[in-house]
């Protein structure tokens, strides 16, 4: 099947170049065409001559003319002889190297080409990997914004790869801006107040605020920021009141990370001692900022010492990742989740949840 196609080719090639020099007649010869227009045109004057067209002086005069020129003719044959040849050995040529090239072109390849290889499998064929240098990106966009500091889309775009790499303030800026050229929208709102909560610390600031007030007020379902105004009861003291937000909005949201988030945040609420009505988490709820964060930042320390050994649930080992988050403790958070995936190693499905927690974790990929 290989050789066949092959070979019609080469011949189609061969006689398309070779037609041109093999149709139609061999040359003729000038000499012999001169001649027989001298018998014609002897014939012609003889004929003239008897008729009384032309006088005895014309008619050698005529005669004589034809003769020289016959004669000239038949000194030029040699010449006319060698161009006949020229083109005669330009067509041996021509047929020698069509013939000649295919089959020195084929008895090379016969010899180090492997027709009968099989083609590579598309899975075990080597693929560079194309690594994105964000920093390089990062600066050209930046570049761009300084010469086009009204362009809307390129904040947009820069905003969320700020929040990423841990640049909290200059998202909240690029969402500031976003908003200013673009026009409000839940969403947002939502990502500005997002920016805000994760430069101060996970603290909710009046700004932050602000802005997850006016995402609910532009769509009143939008969970992101439900879910930080649920947090901010906590914040001003009603552990009570964020749990009962939280947990209806729990049961909004199907099943996914956005819920096991949500879960995940009311069991840390909850703790390991009892409800949030309880003594303990009243007494905690009471406490100035700085020594409830001190309190709640050892609970969540008691249950990473549980889970040292290496044992609990996914539901657990979620708690316990998504408390380091909102302690703004993300290497804490990286480290809790590589626990978890030697823990949960047999469990695929935990795993995949892992992997899905694992894209929240700020800076560099766990």
């Amino acid at each position: 099947m290989f050789w066949l196609p092959v070979l019609v080719l080469i011949l189609v090639a061969i006689l398309l170049a070779l037609w041109p020099l093999l149709r139609g007649r061999g040359p003729v010869d000038p000499m012999d065409q001169a001649v027989a227009f001298y018998q014609a045109r002897k014939v012609e004057l003889e004929r003239q001559h008897a008729a009384g067209q032309i006088g005895d002086a014309d008619f050698e005069a005529a005669m004589a003319e034809q003769g020289r020129h016959l004669l000239s003719l038949g000194r030029g044959r040699g010449q006319v002889s060698g161009d006949i040849g020229a083109r005669q050995r330009r067509k041996i040529a021509a047929l020698a190297m069509l013939v000649l090239v295919p089959g020195i072109t084929l008895g090379v390849y016969l010899r180090i080409g492997q027709p009968g290889l099989p083609d590579l499998p598309l899975a075990s064929r080597a693929v560079t990997p194309q690594n994105m240098d964000v920093a390089s990106a990062l600066q050209r966009i930046e570049q761009h914004l300084a010469r086009n500091p009204d362009d809307g889309r390129g904040y947009e775009v820069v905003a969320p790869v700020y929040l990423r790499a841990g640049r909290f303030a200059d998202a909240a800026f690029a969402y500031r801006r976003v908003i200013a050229l673009l026009g409000p929208s839940a969403t947002r709102h939502a990502d500005l107040g997002e920016a805000l909560v994760a430069e101060k610390d996970g603290i909710i600031t009046a700004e932050a605020r602000d802005a997850f007030e006016k995402a609910v007020a532009l769509e009143p379902g939008y969970a992101k920021a439900r879910f930080y105004l649920a947090v901010l009861l906590e914040q001003d003291g009603n552990r009570a009141g964020a749990v009962e937000k939280l947990t209806a909005l729990a049961a909004e949201l199907g099943t996914g990370p956005g819920r096991m988030r949500v879960e995940a945040e009311i069991a840390r609420m909850r703790t390991e001692t009892g409800g949030p009505a309880s003594e303990a988490g009243q007494s905690i709820a009471a406490l100035p900022e700085a020594e409830r964060q001190a309190a709640i930042r050892s609970m969540v320390d008691q249950l990473d010492t549980r889970l040292a050994g290496g044992s609990g649930t996914l539901g657990e080992w979620q708690r316990l990742i998504r408390a380091r988050l909102v302690l703004n403790e993300p290497d804490k958070a990286r480290e809790a989740l590589g626990r978890a995936r030697a823990a949960l190693a047999g469990e695929p499905d935990s795993l995949k949840v892992l992997d899905e927690l694992a894209g929240e974790i700020p800076g560099k990929a766990p």
